[in-house]
């Protein structure tokens, strides 16, 4: 093994067991905790180690497994950002070349705590799916006939797409557990509570993504949209039932069930 990767191997190590002591640090157990603490600063002496890089540790990165060769429709990036937003994680485009196909492509990135950005990730894709189907099945109506639009198929296709999205945000929205929504979290918990954790996950992203090379965000250009597409896809983002599962003792993601 390469002394770097020996060295990243080690230091992981190092950063759970600073972790572990932590935790122990908010043990009721007075003497406990005190040995926790006393034992989490001397690691972290001992290898140079910050809070912030300790609680940097958890941060981290996944990418979408679908990807295209131009440049993400608005639909998608849309798609992506409601979802980051509703997760607290960061959404990105990846533009990078790709040695499997040969070719540059497009993805969506999720940047967060973990495991806020694996589960994020699984939400969109799952949509993306839902999503590339119903505005794929509107296209071909539209070609044949039996949807009117003064616009091209693809185009009417694109503003289908739109209008799902919106309808579909709020529901994303209502599927993520709220801390003081939780009636077991009633009285060990606050919105205030959940506002401070929510800031300190943006400041962990921020600080992640520093010195990161990231391109500002084109200027939508405005456009009329075709209300009968509109229509469709408000109707049809509205069928969407999301059916939030069960995490198992804090361990697994939350399991999102789709369906139309």
């Amino acid at each position: 093994m390469p002394d770097k990767q020996r060295d990243d191997s080690k230091l992981e190590r190092v950063i759970r067991k600073i972790k572990r002591c932590l935790a122990l640090s908010k043990s009721s157990n007075e003497n406990e905790a005190a040995t926790a603490m006393r034992q989490a600063q001397s690691l972290m002496r001992e290898y140079r180690l910050t809070e912030m890089d300790v609680r940097l540790s958890d941060v981290g990165e996944v990418e979408s497994d679908k990807v295209r060769a131009s440049r993400r429709p608005t639909w998608d990036r849309h798609l992506s950002s409601i979802v980051a937003q509703a997760f607290g994680v960061k959404s990105l485009s990846r533009k990078h070349w790709c040695n499997s196909s040969a070719r540059v492509v497009n993805r969506a990135m999720f940047v967060g705590v973990t495991p806020a950005p694996q589960i994020a990730l699984y939400a969109y894709e799952t949509l993306l799916t839902k999503l590339t189907l119903a505005r794929r099945e509107y296209v071909s109506q539209v070609r044949a006939g039996k949807q009117r639009s003064s616009y091209s198929p693809a185009t009417a296709g694109d503003h289908f797409a739109l209008a799902w999205v919106s309808a579909v945000h709020e529901k994303i929205h209502d599927l993520v557990p709220r801390g003081e929504e939780d009636p077991a979290l009633v009285h060990h918990s606050s919105g205030c509570d959940l506002v401070a954790v929510e800031a300190k996950d943006k400041a962990l992203i921020e600080q992640y993504l520093a010195g990161w090379e990231i391109s500002k965000a084109r200027k939508v250009r405005e456009v009329e949209l075709d209300m009968n597409a509109q229509i469709a896809g408000l109707l049809a983002g509205q069928r969407v039932e999301l059916n939030p599962g069960l995490a198992t003792g804090g361990q697994d993601p939350l399991q999102i069930g789709i369906a139309v």
